[in-house]
């Protein structure tokens, strides 16, 4: 998908980029209420009672598929009250039906998630990647337009699901059953879910609606560009929480003595590793975008140095958020994401506006709007956290990371109009070198990690000799207990 990503802002342009941004974005915040949060019930559900897995999956593919009727009417009078070039109006209806896709992909990702199974939404994720990336290259190579790339994306959707349909017709085959009482009792469970859900994908996607009303498709061309640069980084966040979130919702139902310690490691990792990258991508955002996406989209430049600051406060608050969920106080981090939208909105409003009138782009307002709120809901997340949760020792984790990702900044400013791979080497290399002078990762910790890297490798030695059942995974929480 990187290789991807550099491709088409290049071959397709920024306007035609910008389109498939904006129907990315309508159809996530749509796409939100046709899985009507389901999916993360279906996480917790699952954990706590596999033996429900069917009929649990079975129900909410269907339910799915009913819902995405009502969605495709909500998005035709949406295109129908807003004046968007035909270009984008036939774009967004195409990628419905990737969406739809999506849905039932979705839902099959969060019981297999459940299970703790994750190497299988690994292997069909890659192998829908590889689909995607070989074709949709191959076809703008060959002089294919926006038209053929949304096509293949739909194969790319339908060979995931198929991949992940089969894998779990091996250990709990769907059944598609529609019961009335089930389905009536799955929505009213996965209602407190849906809020959280609805009120995070406005958060996230609103900014990329009002650049469309405000601006034009060529804004939203760079900024989605810089935000689709940005998301690579978060795969470090999204595999490390996916993984840990089934054993967040064990522990607290079986162990809740053990969730301050599990809360407060994963909080000093997610510092450890987004202050470099965050940082890291602020300086070299510029020559970056250039390198990867070519001249033409050189204003996604300033945007992706705000969003690389933005990206520290994102994996800070993607732990607390999925922490609060996995504890059942979902409702709290709902009323912090409202008003953090609410905040957001109002300074698109005016910093879009602004900043195409100094800085002469724009989207650069988006991306300082969602700087601002980050910043805000990790204070408020701290807070909101149970007393005794965080300490002493994560504040001067944070600082003497920071410190050692602010000496790394020097270095790699120092170097940067060099060839982009000598400040990313030179920028390593500090700061691993002040992390490990000023000894910022305990003793402890670092045992922490081995123990974790032997589970894993435990773990699969005995894939290998035998089949394993849904519980004999690689325990996170075991390994944190082992280290208490």
């Amino acid at each position: 998908m990187f290789v991807l990503m550099i491709f088409l802002p290049r071959y397709l342009g920024a306007e035609a980029y910008g389109a498939i941004g904006l129907g990315t974005s309508i159809w996530t915040v749509v796409g939100v209420a046709m899985a009507f949060g389901m999916d993360v019930f279906l996480v917790k559900e699952v954990a706590r009672h596999p033996e429900k897995t069917g009929d649990l999956m079975g129900t909410t593919l269907l339910l799915r598929g009913l819902l995405f009727g009502l969605g495709l009417g909500a998005v035709a009078l949406y295109l129908h009250l807003v004046d968007y070039p035909p270009l984008t109006v036939q774009v967004v209806y195409l990628m419905g039906i990737t969406h739809l896709l999506w849905l039932f992909i979705n839902g099959c990702h969060a019981v297999l998630q459940g299970l703790e199974v994750m190497e299988y939404i690994s292997i069909a994720n890659i192998a829908g990647k590889a689909v995607n990336t070989l074709l949709a290259v191959t076809a703008l190579l060959l002089g294919y337009g926006i038209y053929t790339i949304v096509g293949i994306s739909m194969l790319a959707a339908l060979v995931v699901l198929v991949m992940q349909l089969t894998f779990l017709s091996w250990r709990h085959p769907p059944r598609f059953r529609l019961n009335p009482a089930q389905g009536k009792d799955l929505l009213r469970a996965s209602t407190p879910y849906l809020m959280i859900a609805l009120v995070a994908s406005v958060y996230m996607e609103a900014d990329i609606v009002i650049i469309s009303l405000l601006m034009d498709e060529t804004a939203v061309g760079w900024y989605a560009s810089a935000r689709r640069l940005m998301g690579t980084f978060m795969f470090f966040p999204v595999v490390f929480i996916g993984a840990i979130f089934p054993a967040l919702s064990r522990v607290y139902t079986q162990e809740a003595e053990r969730l301050p310690l599990l809360v407060r490691k994963s909080f000093d990792l997610m510092v450890l590793m987004s202050i470099p990258i965050g940082l890291g991508l602020a300086v070299l955002a510029e020559p970056l975008v250039i390198l990867l996406f070519g001249a033409e989209c050189a204003p996604a430049g300033p945007i992706l140095s705000v969003m690389g600051i933005m990206l520290i406060f994102i994996y800070m608050n993607t732990l607390m958020g999925k922490f609060l969920i996995s504890t059942d106080r979902q409702n709290n981090w709902t009323v912090v994401m409202i008003f953090a939208t609410i905040v957001s909105i109002g300074l698109d409003l005016l910093l879009i506006p602004w900043c195409s009138r100094v800085f002469g782009n724009g989207a650069i307002g988006g991306a300082l709007s969602f700087l601002v709120t980050e910043i805000g809901m990790v204070i408020v997340g701290i807070k909101l956290l149970p007393k005794g949760t965080m300490g002493w020792s994560n504040l001067r984790f944070f600082l003497l990371a920071l410190l050692a990702g602010l000496a790394m900044v020097g270095v790699v400013w120092w170097w940067r109009d060099a060839f982009i791979a000598i400040p990313i080497l030179m920028g390593a290399v500090t700061y691993l070198g002040l992390i490990a002078l000023l000894r910022v990762v305990p003793a402890e910790d670092i045992a922490l990690v081995r123990n974790f890297v032997q589970q894993m490798i435990d773990h699969v030695r005995r894939r290998r000799a035998k089949p394993v059942n849904a519980g004999e995974t690689v325990s996170i929480e075991g390994v944190y207990a082992a280290n208490d």
